[in-house]
């Protein structure tokens, strides 16, 4: 009995720390990206003036 316990608890613990890493992996892939005075460009205004 006491060992099932401690495989629930420590499964729970693992389980936790997975979707932990792996939902900080996701919000960092999407983050947007500061811009730059070069995507000015894309609006016709010439950065280096």
């Amino acid at each position: 009995m006491i060992k099932v316990t401690l495989l629930l608890i420590s499964t729970g613990i693992l389980g936790y720390l997975i979707f932990r890493i792996s939902k900080r992996g996701i919000s960092k892939k999407y983050d947007r990206k500061p811009e730059s005075a070069w995507s000015a460009l894309n609006d016709g205004i010439d950065p280096t003036v």
